[in-house]
């Protein structure tokens, strides 16, 4: 949502947000933490909890994957401050950079005991809170003794007599405050119960046969579900919230409101449009909110701050709020080119701070979401079509350093694309690529290294209890070593060749940086590029790849395949010509605007000034071709002469992934193929 800081110019600590997983982090030398129990297996350490706690393993084991997908992360914390694979909470105002101890939120943090169930669970067991946080087979140990503490308390002294009798204790392991979110999360773990799940590190067998015991989800007396606020229906007569059947959400609006009561034109935080009927939902934009969930809800309610997004997507469940009707266009992504043709989801959490990473319940709950919004809307399941904020460009020269990145470098596109039903697979086998007689040159690639196996080091900063020996309170440095999303492209297919230099964020032409928030040197999941060399080495393949006008190389180990083959529609500069320009909005040209609008608000195709494509580069467009359109809004009642007008030109641009983010590039310079 938030801005974020340029290379070398980072935001002391966590002081940018009252961010929950400004707990400590893992320090950056830290141990992987350990899965030794019976076996000395993940599937060991399992085992022995279930048969100490007296939890069924199989929901012990779903319980667990709903939280962390069976991933410890290294020891970071969740962007709900949970640890571990139980996804046990050390949270506290003392932990809290910036909170004033004596404020109402700090209090509220205090008495809340889902942000202290670390502490709980170590009591249980009688092991060191610490020892919960980074052992997994503590982790797993202290989980199953509080599921089993709870499940006694609802069941008068005595544990559930089959799985199934287990729904109340896991709905409460979820800390959901109403109802309808603990059951969703209750559901989900009993779907898994029952179909079973597999992944490298553990495989759970599934069992038809249980049946949950829903009904004993009253034991929790829960409010039957979070209250929507204000409007029930859009203006446009749709019911709110726009959500699947199935999905918890409720909606608590953004602020549509003036700022200068004697000025009609400055209201914040979106346009009252009528969308999809006068303007296609073409994209979904995935973001976070650089602050609490109840945070952000607050700061869209602040028409001053101008801002906003469709939907919130709470981290510690899942929950979902809607801020802003579907029919409306949020000012959520810094390029109105492409927020007046998308649906907006923030999450919950930080694209850095403390490494946290986001939870299993916000993939999931986003998936359905996506899927729900795709079907309705018409929008490809692909990468190209659901992208990251960091993919977004600014709307012109000036916005691109100040552009955001979220939702950073651990966001697992691999696996939620994988939720999403259109999961990031190769067009033929990858021993293709290292057949000597096959040319890949001209044909594309997708990006897609292993996650969990693409563990790398970058730059942020520490919040202001990093425990690490001899770390200065907001400092900046390296974050520990965690799974990543990208690959880093290089000048030459060699490790130690310089990082690629983006120019926007290095005006002097030097070497990129591992820093976070150095966009230029990195390629995300799910992107594809078009093929300028390759390189097969003993160790893997070299791929060269057209990027931002010029060949950005990057490695495959063998053991980590990261370019698959794949096909797309392929833009390449027209015979005759040097180059051609580059453009960060697909604005309709002069001629097309009424002279009311063009007096007060023209706005023509924004030209990316760093940026070309020179003769003979290809790059993969996004879709089909598009006319160049603005939705003019002037004033908040809709009174200006031609408000709320959907200008459309006769210019057609394509978009199409340039660099690590995207931009647009005018038909009529290109040829069109198909890779």
């Amino acid at each position: 949502m938030r801005s974020h800081v340029q290379p070398g110019l980072w935001a002391a600590g966590c002081a940018v947000a009252l961010a929950v997983t400004c707990v400590a982090a893992a320090p950056a030398n830290a141990q992987a933490p350990s899965a030794a129990s019976g076996d000395g297996t993940l599937q060991g350490a399992f085992a022995a909890a279930a048969h100490e706690s007296g939890v069924p393993l199989n929901v012990l084991e779903a319980l667990a994957y709903q939280e962390s997908a069976w991933n410890d992360h290294g020891g970071a914390p969740s962007t709900s401050g949970g640890y571990g694979i139980m996804q046990l909470t050390d949270v506290s105002a003392s932990t809290l950079d910036g909170l004033d101890p004596d404020s109402a939120k700090a209090a509220a943090i205090e008495a809340d005991p889902t942000l202290a169930t670390a502490q709980s669970a170590a009591k249980l067991i009688g092991k060191d809170k610490s020892a919960v946080e980074r052992d997994d087979a503590t982790n797993i140990r202290a989980g199953a003794a509080l599921l089993a503490s709870d499940a006694k308390k609802l069941g008068g002294g005595k544990l559930p007599a089959s799985a199934g009798g287990w729904y109340a204790a896991v709905a409460k392991y979820s800390g959901a405050a109403d109802a309808a979110t603990a059951k969703q999360f209750a559901d989900r773990v009993f779907t898994t119960v029952r179909t079973g799940m597999a992944t490298p590190a553990l495989t759970l067998a599934g069992d038809p046969s249980v049946a949950a015991d829903a009904s004993s989800l009253s034991a929790l007396h829960l409010s039957a579900q979070a209250v929507t606020k204000a409007a029930t229906t859009s203006p446009n007569g749709t019911p709110l919230p726009e959500c699947p059947a199935d999905l918890n959400c409720d909606y608590n609006p953004a602020a549509l409101a003036l700022n200068n009561p004697a000025d009609l034109s400055s209201y914040g935080n979106y346009d009252p449009a009528n969308r999809p009927a006068q303007s296609a939902i073409r994209y979904i934009t995935i973001h976070d909110t650089e602050d609490t969930y109840a945070g952000a809800i607050s700061t869209f309610q602040n028409p001053a701050v101008y801002a906003s997004a469709h939907y919130i997507v709470r981290s510690s469940d899942g929950h979902v709020t809607q801020a802003v009707p579907t029919q409306d266009i949020a000012w959520d992504s810094g390029n109105w080119s492409i927020y007046q043709h998308a649906v907006s989801i923030e999450h919950e959490g930080w694209a850095i701070h403390g490494a946290s990473w986001y939870t299993e319940a916000q993939y999931e709950t986003t998936a359905e979401l996506v899927r729900y919004l795709a079907a309705r809307f018409n929008i490809p399941l692909d990468r190209q079509h659901i992208f990251g904020h960091d993919e977004v460009p600014g709307s012109k020269d000036a916005n691109q350093t100040s552009q955001h990145w979220d939702p950073g470098p651990y966001w697992d596109w691999s696996h939620f694309m994988d939720l999403v039903g259109a999961p990031i697979v190769p067009s033929f086998s990858p021993s293709k690529l290292a057949d000597p007689s096959f040319d890949p040159l001209g044909s594309v690639v997708v990006v897609k290294p292993d996650f969990q196996g693409n563990l790398q080091v970058v730059s942020g900063c520490t919040t202001a209890n990093d425990p690490t020996p001899g770390a200065v309170p907001g400092q900046c440095g390296e974050q520990p070593s965690q799974p990543t999303n990208f690959v880093w492209l290089r000048t030459a297919a060699d490790p130690n060749a310089p990082l690629l230099s983006e120019p926007y964020l290095h005006a002097d032409g030097s070497a990129g940086t591992d820093a976070a928030d150095d966009w230029g040197d990195k390629a995300v999941t799910g992107e594809k590029f078009v093929v300028a060399d390759r390189k097969i080495t003993s160790d893997g393949l070299w791929t060269a790849i057209w990027y931002g006008g010029r060949e950005a190389w990057f490695e495959s180990p063998w053991s980590n395949f990261s370019a698959l083959p794949s096909s797309a529609t392929v833009v390449t500069p027209k015979p005759g010509v040097t180059s051609i320009p580059v453009y960060a909005t697909a604005a309709p040209e002069a001629s097309a605007y009424p002279a009311p609008i063009a007096a007060v608000d023209l706005r023509t195709p924004k030209l990316l000034t760093l940026y070309s494509i020179p003769a003979g580069q290809s790059y993969v467009a996004a879709g089909p071709a598009v006319n160049g359109e603005y939705w003019y809004a002037r004033n908040i009642d809709g009174s200006a002469p031609d408000d709320r007008t959907d200008v459309v030109g006769t210019t057609m641009f394509y978009l199409i992934q340039y660099n690590h983010r995207m931009a647009w590039v005018n038909a009529a310079d290109v040829t069109v193929s198909q890779s």
